[in-house]
């Protein structure tokens, strides 16, 4: 059992050895700044470098998953017509106009993390403009402009 620890350390050695040299896709600034954030710090390169590459992957996990979700997604979107099976002869069928493109929403987003245990709200109501949500009808607004006081009293 003596000699497996010793090859288990080994492997953990050059292991940590290689992170020296390897550059994650997570910045180590990044990392420093999250893991201070949260009450952990270390100046060791290799457990900033361990731990970015931990996100690497989760964050691939989750992106892999997404992508499984816009699949299923897409093909429940294709409307099979006769026992299942696509129609011959039309434009599905044929594939011409079909737009094969993946498209990845955040619902898709939101059920990959979900199986993580990471929940995802989107807002209600998102705003694309400044006059999102402003009456159109010609009618007053009730928002008063910016740099206005309510009240319009002067001195």
């Amino acid at each position: 059992m003596d000699r497996s620890r010793a090859t288990d350390r080994d492997e953990v050695e050059r292991f940590l050895a290689t992170l020296a040299d390897y550059q994650p896709t997570v910045p180590d600034a990044l990392v420093s700044y999250y893991l201070a954030r949260s009450g952990f710090v270390t100046s060791d390169t290799r457990v900033i470098r361990l731990i970015g590459l931990a996100a690497q992957k989760f964050i691939a996990d989750v992106g892999n998953d997404a992508l499984a979700q816009a699949r299923l997604r897409m093909a429940a979107e294709v409307a099979p017509t006769r026992g299942g099976k696509a129609a011959r002869g039309g434009v599905a069928a044929t594939g011409v106009g079909v737009d094969t493109r993946m498209t990845l929403t955040t619902d898709d987003l939101e059920k990959a993390l979900r199986e993580y245990g990471v929940p995802l709200h989107k807002p209600p109501y998102y705003a694309d403009s400044v006059t999102a949500g402003l009456p159109t009808d010609g009618a007053p607004s009730k928002v008063p402009p910016k740099g206005h006081a309510k009240g319009g009293g002067g001195a």
